[in-house]
């Protein structure tokens, strides 16, 4: 897997249901407006929705393309889908969710970076995170990311907007396309994270170069039954984060969360127990248990937690 001397050709997969019509054009905006001297096209995949033609751009240096989801329904098949449709010709494949918008700085940030490492095989750099209320920097202080640090935990800096991959290493044995059996594909985004990490480690550029919107239309929101399901599948297969004190405690705990979530708290309970008897850091087996407790709405708890920026739980 050499490294192109010149600036290779990158192609950009945004995957779209169609209903977030004033996001994507900004997103779109975030990619064609890139200082990468290379060429950049942009694929959109509509998923369960026809294609917008006004989005289509023959743009010579920066051609947008349009095309639908022919593999499984939802982001994980449409992203797969925007991969193969790019071609051959295209070295280096990045992501773009719809809702989020890269700043001028990525693509080139980025392609420095993985010229450093010949043995690349895919990259992510760090984000900044926009609230209604407050924007804040996600980072990461390092370089490499092995598979060892993300059995512990998905990392939080590692954005899926700022996923850069080998196109070969994708449609090849080295990493593969994205999971399209994880459960309703929640985190697949980290699942692919573990997987690239294996082929090789991950390239990482500490520095902000996209924006990432907190709002509250998230696909996800709310389906605690969809995520603890994949949360299970997760565990199932990567029996590794058993080994990881910090990681299987992490997974414990948010599978807890979504338990009490829909009111199922002895279940809750005794996920958090198995989390805080596996690492008794791990904050989410006190949260779930005040919950369960003292039946607190989960939806408040989720609200006030984001309000302070400390993520989902």
């Amino acid at each position: 897997m050499a490294q192109s001397a010149a600036w290779p050709e990158i192609g950009v997969v945004v995957c779209t249901r169609g209903d977030r019509p004033e996001m994507i054009e900004e997103a779109i905006a975030g990619i064609t407006g890139q200082d990468y001297p290379g060429r950049v096209t942009t694929m959109i995949v509509f998923d369960g929705s026809e294609p917008d033609a006004a989005m289509a751009s023959d743009d010579p240096r920066r051609p947008v393309r349009l095309t639908t989801n022919t593999r499984t329904r939802g982001l994980p098949g449409a992203r797969n889908s925007g991969v193969l449709a790019l071609g051959d010709a295209v070295e280096w494949v990045a992501f773009c969710d719809d809702d989020d918008t890269w700043l001028s700085t990525k693509l080139t940030a980025q392609v420095q970076a993985v010229r450093e490492h010949p043995d690349a095989t895919f990259c992510t750099c760090g984000s900044q995170i926009v609230h209604a209320d407050w924007t804040r920097h996600i980072r990461l202080e390092k370089p490499r990311v092995p598979f060892a640090d993300l059995l512990d935990g998905r990392q939080p800096a590692m954005h899926p907007s700022g996923f850069m991959a080998r196109r070969d290493a994708l449609t090849g044995d080295a990493i593969g396309l994205f999971s399209e059996v994880i459960p309703k594909g929640y985190g697949e985004d980290y699942e692919m994270l573990l997987r690239a990490a294996r082929s090789a480690p991950i390239v990482h550029v500490p520095e902000p170069h996209l924006r990432v919107r907190m709002h509250a239309q998230s696909h996800f929101a709310g389906r605690w039954d969809v995520i603890a399901e994949a949360l299970l599948w997760l565990l199932e297969r990567y029996p590794e984060i058993r080994r990881s004190r910090r990681g299987f405690a992490r997974l414990a705990g948010q599978v807890a969360f979504t338990r009490v979530a829909v009111a199922r708290r002895g279940e809750a309970l005794r996920w958090a127990l198995r989390a805080f008897l596996t690492d008794p850091r791990e904050v989410r087996s006190y949260g779930v248990a005040v919950v369960a407790l003292f039946r607190l709405n989960p939806a408040w708890v989720v609200r006030t937690m984001e309000a302070r920026g400390l993520g989902a739980p």
